[in-house]
């Protein structure tokens, strides 16, 4: 009995390896693909689409109709945090996107009080790197994707992660920057739920996050979590809330509460987006 389990245990050893293997061999492949991206060329932000499966499968085949080079997520794409079930329900959902699909987590993926959501969410989910956060290069453009969510610095952007972050911008050649991150930086009080309890739940911390930032010319920051679609700027620096990819909405007012996709161009010095909502109708241009 001992043998047989040692022998099954060794397998299983083997099985996750080749997987994790394979898994690099993709995720590295998808990324050579995207520093080869011309100076002109456009990715679709989506975010939050967790138990609105109608409304993200819409979205999807909206996305793809507008042809973009990738599109990345700003987490919350399952509602319970290690569900297997839920991310095969996810990935079938996805299958129209036929482009690098890259992931950020969000509080609803994986989350440290739930055991062996973070393990699942590796297994799931293509990370170029031992960490939930890492960076990708497309065209004359840096792509970094933050965790928000890690064990004992839950809401923030700090130790290993902000030094990593800002070995990242500080080397970093290209003309355009792109940060993404769940929990937003910056709410608004009159509308969504998490006022006060995301990243600005911790002032110090989010200031000094925005201030690396500012220094290093960060074009855009992505986040989530708030169900709706708010754009504020600070220090120059668009902040772009889209929480729109099928939850239930938080926001009533028109300006906010509708769900939606961002689509950004790069278009060698100029950077612009859409905002299109479920009914295709362009509800904001920056």
């Amino acid at each position: 009995m001992k043998c047989k389990f040692s022998i099954g245990a060794l397998v299983l050893i083997l099985f996750s390896a080749n997987a994790i293997a394979a898994q690099d061999q993709q995720i590295q492949q998808k990324l050579a693909t995207l520093e080869k991206i011309g100076p002109r060329f456009s990715f679709i932000v989506i975010g939050d689409n967790r138990s609105g499966d109608e409304i993200y499968r819409k979205i999807v085949a909206m996305a793809m109709e507008r042809k973009p080079d990738f599109v990345v997520n700003t987490g919350d794409m399952i509602t319970t945090p290690g569900d297997r079930k839920q991310w095969a329900a996810f990935w079938e959902m996805s299958k129209p996107i036929t482009v690098p699909y890259l992931l950020t987590v969000g509080n609803h993926d994986a989350h440290p009080k739930v055991r062996g959501s973070e393990r699942t969410y590796r297994e799931q989910v293509d990370l170029p790197g031992n960490e939930l956060y890492y960076s990708f290069v497309a065209g004359n453009a840096l792509f970094v994707v933050l965790d928000s969510y890690i064990d004992d610095q839950e809401k923030k952007i700090t130790g290993e992660q902000r030094a990593w972050l800002e070995g990242v911008l500080a080397s970093s050649e290209q003309k355009h920057k792109f940060v993404f991150v769940h929990h937003p930086l910056y709410t608004d009080k009159r509308r969504g739920k998490h006022h006060g309890n995301s990243l600005d739940r911790y002032q110090a911390d989010r200031d000094a996050l925005q201030a690396l930032f500012v220094k290093y010319k960060v074009s855009m920051v992505f986040t989530g979590h708030e169900h709706l679609y708010l754009r504020q700027t600070v220090d120059g620096i668009p902040h772009i809330i889209t929480g729109g990819g099928g939850a239930p909405l938080y926001a009533e007012d028109e300006d906010a509460g509708f769900h939606h996709l961002v689509q950004v161009t790069v278009d060698n010095g100029k950077v612009s987006a859409e905002v299109v909502d479920v009914n295709g109708k362009i509800r904001d241009r920056f």
